[in-house]
């Protein structure tokens, strides 16, 4: 049974975004590297291999951020360039962890969960891009109601959902911000979320979080495609800092 209300809202691009002081970070390439516009931009789509043969992963750096997808994960993950110690340079998480690293001389190493201190990789050749497929508003409220089902689980009090509905090309990348915060919300310590009433998701001009013990609200660019919501992670640390 639905243990929560939701409220669409028709919106445009402006809907609902954060100030610039939301969030729960101030110095990592979440907010710096968004700025950057001198980055130099590459427009291919790339599988990569991994050299121990457990897996491949899409790098699609036709979009800023770029993106990584693990073939057969849940999640896209954005990416944000900046020099490494040493010479190369390192593609960062919107939490500062080092996902990969271009050496000078071309080669690749990534860093994923189960491989922290890193594996080699090698490119395959083109992929698909990053893009998800349109939605329309009966897809998004159906997953509006997942996410509400799972976190008022979570919650002693009744939770209730506020989204922006936008065009069929948008829509997904609500969707996926709501995936986000149900991946976040799984992985926060219980007693952060005990309190939590509101998960409030709209658009605005960059990815931001703000949670307060009670509402919980997600800047969603989506203009930017994948790279304009947080991480799941992201979430889970704004949930979990919040809700002390």
């Amino acid at each position: 049974m639905l243990r929560g209300i939701i409220s669409l809202f028709a919106a445009g691009a402006g809907a609902w975004a954060l100030s610039a002081a939301d969030g729960i970070g101030q110095s990592n390439p979440f907010r710096q590297l968004l700025g950057q516009q001198t980055e130099e931009r590459t427009d291919t789509s790339i599988w990569f291999e991994r050299a121990d043969g457990n897996g491949r992963f899409i790098l699609d750096r036709t979009m800023r951020p770029a993106l990584l997808w693990q073939e057969g994960g849940r999640e896209v993950i954005a990416l944000y360039r900046a020099p490494a110690s040493g010479g190369g340079q390192v593609w960062l998480s919107d939490t500062d962890r080092t996902v990969l690293r271009e050496s000078n001389l071309g080669g690749w190493t990534y860093f994923p969960p189960d491989a922290r201190d890193g594996v080699i990789v090698e490119p395959l050749g083109r992929a698909r891009t990053l893009v998800a497929a349109p939605a329309g508003g009966d897809e998004l409220q159906a997953a509006a109601r997942d996410m509400v089902d799972t976190l008022a689980g979570y919650s002693r009090n009744e939770v209730s959902a506020q989204l922006t509905s936008l065009t069929q090309d948008q829509n997904p990348y609500i969707i996926d911000a709501m995936a986000m915060v149900v991946m976040g919300a799984d992985q926060a310590s219980r007693r952060s979320m005990r309190d939590l009433e509101v998960i409030r998701i709209g658009v605005g001009e960059a990815p931001r979080v703000s949670y307060d013990g009670r509402t919980l609200d997600i800047s969603v660019a989506t203009h930017m495609g994948y790279g304009g919501r947080p991480s799941s992670e992201y979430i889970r640390r704004a949930i979990d800092a919040g809700g002390r």
